[in-house]
C-alpha cells in the first residue's frame, strides 16, 4: 500500500487516479461525469468514492428538488447504500483507528433513529 508524506497509508482521495478524475470533472462537469460513470457496468474504487462524495453533497444539502422525491425512493436509495457497505465491511473487515471508529459509530447511532424500539413507539404514537 502506498504511503503519503507522513508515512500514513494513502486514501483514495490522495491518489493520482482521484486527481485525474477531479480534472475530468472540471473539464466535462460533474453531471456529465456522473452520467459517464453510471453508464459503466463496473466502477473503479475512485469512481465509487466520487459517486459517494456526490451523494453526500446532494443528500446533505437537502435541496428543494430532492425533497420532492418520493420518500419510498429515498428509502430504497439508502437501502442500496447500506447493502453495499454491509458487503464491504463483511468482506474487508477493515482496520480502523479509534477516531474513525468513533465517527462511524456516532453516524450509525444517529442513523438508527426510527428503527429502535423507543423511536418506533414514538412514531406510532404521533400517527
Amino acid at each position: 500500500m502506498e504511503k503519503n508524506i507522513l508515512g500514513l497509508p494513502m486514501t483514495i482521495t490522495e491518489t493520482s487516479e482521484w486527481k485525474d478524475l477531479e480534472t475530468r470533472e472540471s473539464v466535462i462537469g460533474p453531471d456529465n461525469l456522473l452520467t459517464e460513470i453510471m453508464d459503466k457496468r463496473l466502477f473503479s474504487n475512485v469512481e465509487i468514492m466520487w459517486v459517494l462524495r456526490r451523494m453526500v453533497f446532494f443528500y446533505g444539502k437537502k435541496d428543494s428538488l430532492l425533497k420532492m422525491a418520493p420518500p419510498e425512493r429515498l428509502l430504497m436509495n439508502m437501502n442500496d447504500i447500506l447493502r453495499a457497505f454491509y458487503i464491504f465491511f463483511d468482506l474487508e473487515n477493515p482496520e480502523m483507528d479509534d477516531n474513525i471508529r468513533s465517527y462511524i459509530s456516532t453516524r450509525l447511532t444517529d442513523a438508527t433513529w426510527g428503527i429502535s424500539t423507543r423511536t418506533r413507539e414514538y412514531l406510532y404514537k404521533i400517527n
